[in-house]
């Protein structure tokens, strides 16, 4: 019998998942909004990819390190203080529209998926302080919750994209850009409460006695995985830079619509993800982890070639929803399968290296895609990014089946009860 959320999520799973759900609000909303809102700011496409790419470049030169120093001190400060740094960032937008200052929002984590210094500052903490807090038997049903509350965040995030839009039908004598200004600082407010929710996580101290024990730096113990994973996460990185960040602006060259048409359409994309909360767990006992996320992404990566090839905007759409409810799918197995393969000591270390990984290639991406869209070239970033997410899905079925070996745990693994 499946046990109660309740009793699989320990008061700290709770605290960082209402935290996560909140901070994760804003990212729904400038997925749709942010790029239509630099090109009306004035910004060419070319660009715009520019300051996705200055964010993934931060958080690829800084997760890695992030990682290692939340193993060795503190995961918990680590998801706090990356949890408020975009508070700067949505200050940035609401104040001023100078590139410059754009570029700073970028830094900090105002731009893109991959959040800069403060994307580098979570990433590798939170799942491995999710882990900290989850019994091995219920990890992959804990990061499928973790996934659905991220999708249901962005979902609920995309929606408020017609804001812009309502508050000048209200108020007719205000600019198209100062429109923009008011939800920027609801963004902040969530934030907030978003940090002050984090704020009472602990890190478990058996976990921690093990960071402080005099260990190496270095994660000797799971170089193999790290490094099949950091590979296959790399080519997602490449998929979602080239392609994927820049469909708001994709749809609007190719068929000219604007953030309140898209979105719905990526409110009901995220909503259909959470599908991965049920599906997840009960489709990897049956296939097995790794070919569960083979399939996924091969199927994902066709639907995004067929969104090259469509001929109308709403068979686009649902094709792209498609595409994301595959991948979305794949998330939470592919992060039980790391958190399995690696002991509890190194595993911010190993989550950090595959993000530096996925932000190096990530950051790439929207710079390559800003130049091929600047060029005309629409139906070329989908088949870029569908080709590495289709490579990305065999290198996991093949490097994390059974076969391939895992590093056993140090001591049995426990989770807290709090």
């Amino acid at each position: 019998m499946a046990s109660s959320p309740r009793s699989v999520f320990s008061r700290d799973v709770r605290l960082l998942f209402a935290s996560l759900f909140l901070a994760n609000l804003p990212l729904g909303y400038l997925q749709v909004v942010l790029p239509l809102y630099l090109n009306r700011v004035g910004l060419d496409p070319a660009l715009i990819g520019l300051l996705y790419t200055v964010s993934g470049l931060v958080t690829a030169a800084l997760v890695a390190l992030s990682g290692v120093l939340a193993d060795r001190f503190s995961r918990r400060w680590f998801v706090i203080w990356g949890t408020a740094l975009p508070i700067l960032s949505y200050l940035v937008f609401a104040l001023s529209t100078a590139p410059g200052w754009l570029l700073v929002a970028s830094t900090l984590g105002g731009v893109g998926l991959a959040g800069g210094a403060a994307g580098a500052m979570t990433a590798a903490a939170f799942d491995a302080l999710l882990a900290e807090h989850t019994p091995p038997r219920h990890r992959t049903q804990v990061f499928a919750w973790s996934q659905a509350i991220w999708d249901l965040a962005l979902a609920v995030g995309s929606l408020g994209a017609g804001l812009p839009e309502w508050i000048r039908a209200a108020l007719p004598a205000m600019g198209e850009l100062e429109a923009y200004r008011p939800p920027f600082f609801g963004l902040i407010v969530l934030a907030a409460v978003a940090t002050l929710l984090a704020l009472p996580v602990r890190d478990q101290q058996e976990v921690a006695h093990q960071r402080a024990s005099g260990r190496s730096w270095l994660p000797r113990r799971s170089r193999g995985p790290i490094a099949r994973y950091a590979f296959a996460v790399g080519l997602l990185g490449l998929g979602l830079g080239t392609a994927v960040q820049l469909m708001p602006l994709w749809f609007r060259l190719r068929f000219g619509t604007d953030e309140a048409a898209l979105g719905p359409w990526y409110a009901a994309s995220g909503t259909l993800s959470i599908l991965a909360l049920v599906l997840a767990p009960w489709l990897e006992r049956r296939a097995g982890g790794a070919r569960l996320v083979m399939a996924a992404q091969v199927s994902g990566a066709a639907c995004l070639l067929l969104v090259a090839l469509s001929g109308s905007y709403e068979q686009a759409a649902a094709l792209f929803l498609a595409r994301n409810v595959l991948t979305n799918l794949s998330w939470p197995v592919q992060q039980a399968l790391l958190m399995a393969a690696v002991p509890p000591e190194e595993r911010a270390t190993a989550a950090g290296i595959g993000f530096s990984v996925w932000g190096i290639t990530n950051s790439l991406g929207p710079a390559l895609g800003g130049v091929l869209l600047s060029t005309g070239s629409l139906w070329l970033p989908l088949v870029v990014a569908a080709s590495a997410y289709a490579c990305a899905g065999i290198v996991f079925g093949l490097g994390f089946r059974p076969a391939a070996g895992t590093v056993p745990a140090t001591k049995p693994e426990t989770a807290s009860s709090g």
